[in-house]
């Protein structure tokens, strides 16, 4: 993709996560603003506050703006803790987008925003433009259905952006879509971009240890008790003491623990602390193979990432996930629950390294080929010259 320095664009990216933590949006928002950012007249980030962030904010190319705020604002009810946060945020947004020249205000966060929006509105330029991004979509099927969830689905009917991007990551986004199509929002469907530079096959220390890689948060959805259960499973055919499985974020996940020890998988299973840049990329390269267990979607960033570094995974088959993987061409889907088949591929893999190396060639030329950050910026240009174009304004 070409750029020829014309761009008008100047865009405040509010975000509710985001560096020096760790987790699969976080790295998407660094990786998108710094590959979109050349396209842009202007790029500044409106963040969190979080103890330590000064170093990271110095060496970051772009410039962030944090928030402080009290512990309220974290509070694990999210229609509560977004709402006060907002009352701390709005001013401090209204600020930069007059410091800045702003013209459109781009959140990563549906909640935030539908709080944000009738705020800006009442504070800052009317000529300003906004964009929602929502990675990712829960409906009723893919978690429980819970108050902060029914006040969020009221309040994002009520406070409407200008357009919505709407990230793919396999979860139920139809129910999003329906959301907006009735209301007469434009959306735009957009698909992670992964950075296969940094994401790649890199050498390592050879170890005769097979090491399955759960890269995934242990968060309920993601169901790392599955997980779990599914190599118990694969260990106790096996009874080698070389088998490990590794859950990423779960030196505190105290349930998790006590499982491992209840199943008798205590010391075959590590819980490491949370990684990110070449140290995740790093723990990637030294797996064997890399799993996803979730029930409702495999097609997140973490797999992605995986494959990206010609590591072979295994998938339930769920979230859209068989449009990047074909069965036993670049990875190994399983049907969704089906413990017993999943610990097969496990076994299959364990006893066929060729195999393995054959599955991860082919799983980072998918990623190669279908993943390219270029096409994926494409789409976010597109949007805001839509919403500029508005009256003759861009």
């Amino acid at each position: 993709m070409t750029y020829d320095g014309s761009s008008e664009f100047s865009v405040l990216r509010v975000v509710r996560e985001f560096a020096p933590g760790v987790g699969g949006s976080i790295t998407h928002i660094l990786e998108l603003s710094k590959v979109i950012d050349p396209y842009l007249k202007k790029q500044v980030i409106v963040a969190p506050y979080i103890p330590g962030c000064e170093n990271f904010d110095k060496n970051f190319p772009i410039p962030i703006v944090r928030v402080k705020s009290p512990a309220i604002c974290n509070v694990g009810f999210p229609a509560i803790a977004d709402f006060f946060y907002s009352l701390y945020a709005v001013k401090i947004i209204a600020r930069a987008i007059k410091d800045y020249g702003i013209s459109i205000v781009h959140f990563h966060s549906p909640l935030l925003a539908s709080y944000l929006i009738p705020q800006l509105r009442h504070l800052c330029n009317q000529s300003l433009r906004y964009v929602i991004m929502a990675h990712g979509w829960y409906d009723k099927s893919g978690r429980p259905i819970g108050l902060s969830y029914l006040i969020e689905k009221r309040i994002l009917k009520s406070f409407l952006p200008d357009y919505y991007i709407i990230l793919d990551d396999g979860t139920q986004i139809i129910e999003l879509q329906n959301i907006l199509d009735q209301k007469g929002v434009l959306y735009e469907i957009v698909y992670h971009g992964i950075d296969t530079i940094r994401f790649s096959n890199k050498p390592v220390e050879c170890s005769d240890e097979f090491r399955v890689l759960f890269p995934h948060r242990p968060i309920a959805v993601k169901r790392p008790d599955i997980a779990m259960q599914i190599f118990k499973g694969f260990y106790f055919r096996l009874r080698d003491r070389k088998l490990c499985l590794t859950f990423l974020g779960a030196e505190n996940s105290t349930d998790l623990i006590n499982t491992a020890k209840d199943e008798g998988i205590y010391n075959n299973t590590c819980f490491m602390g949370s990684l990110s840049g070449d140290a995740l990329v790093n723990y990637i390269n030294q797996s064997s193979v890399v799993i996803g267990t979730s029930l409702n979607s495999n097609t997140g960033r973490a797999i992605q990432e995986a494959m990206a570094c010609a590591k072979p995974v295994i998938v339930f088959n769920n979230g859209g996930i068989s449009k990047l993987i074909t069965h036993m061409e670049n990875g190994i889907l399983v049907e969704p629950g089906d413990t017993d088949g999943f610990a097969d591929a496990l076994e299959l893999l364990y006893h066929n390294p060729e195999l393995r190396d054959e599955l991860g060639r082919k799983a980072r030329e998918t990623i190669i080929e279908k993943k390219s950050w270029d096409e994926r910026i494409k789409k976010e240009l597109s949007v805001y010259e839509q919403i500029m174009d508005v009256d003759g304004r861009s």
